[in-house]
């Protein structure tokens, strides 16, 4: 079974910078509006880079 990162939109600061966009390989962080939370699309891969690198621990594995 394919595991897949899932963020936590309550956590998500929505920060353009935002260190676990800038570790995703496959670029899967996506969000419809500037400042709304990221969420991450059916590109990911599930190999939890972003998990490590999201300092506001908002990130899970599916």
């Amino acid at each position: 079974m394919k595991r897949q990162a899932f963020i936590d939109p309550a956590l998500c600061d929505g920060l353009a910078t935002c260190p676990a966009r800038l570790a995703c390989t496959t670029r899967s962080f996506t969000r419809e509006e500037d400042d709304e939370p990221w969420y991450i699309g059916s590109t990911c891969l599930g190999c939890g880079r972003c998990l490590l690198a999201c300092d506001r621990r908002a990130i899970k594995l599916i």
